[in-house]
């Protein structure tokens, strides 16, 4: 018989704090995309085809950016910072890890390969599913 508590194991704990960070660090990035997205669209030059990456390497100078997109930026150079530290604890790749992120089993994974298809993904994604 399976192991059903085999997410509970220890061992996995730093790999569920970095998901947690990972995760609180991506709703901030949703919100605050939100509220950005709410007051450009104030703006009379606002093109709402525009992502808000795209936005924010559109712009020139540095010093150009204000307070929330200079947040949104350092958020989003954070968030894929930690991406690729969850990716260096995860033991293999293509397959899900069970952990417990503090309500019952959640998995976590990297793929390189879509698993209904089978075909290699253009870019790799982490997946986390709680």
């Amino acid at each position: 018989m399976e192991n059903l508590i085999e997410y509970l194991n220890e061992s996995l704990v730093p790999l569920e704090e970095k998901v947690k960070e990972y995760l609180h660090v991506e709703r901030d990035i949703r919100l605050l995309e939100v509220e950005l997205l709410s007051l450009q669209s104030m703006r009379p030059d606002f093109d709402p085809e525009q992502t808000m990456e795209q936005h924010l390497t559109n712009k020139q100078p540095q010093n150009s950016l204000n307070d929330k997109e200079q947040k949104l930026k350092d958020l989003l150079t954070k968030y894929k910072a930690l991406q690729q530290e969850v990716i260096g604890m995860l033991p293999e790749q293509d397959k899900f890890v069970e952990l417990n992120l503090g309500y019952g089993p959640s998995m976590v994974g990297y793929f390189t390969v879509d698993p209904e298809t089978r075909t290699p993904l253009e870019e790799p994604v982490l997946r986390v599913v709680h």
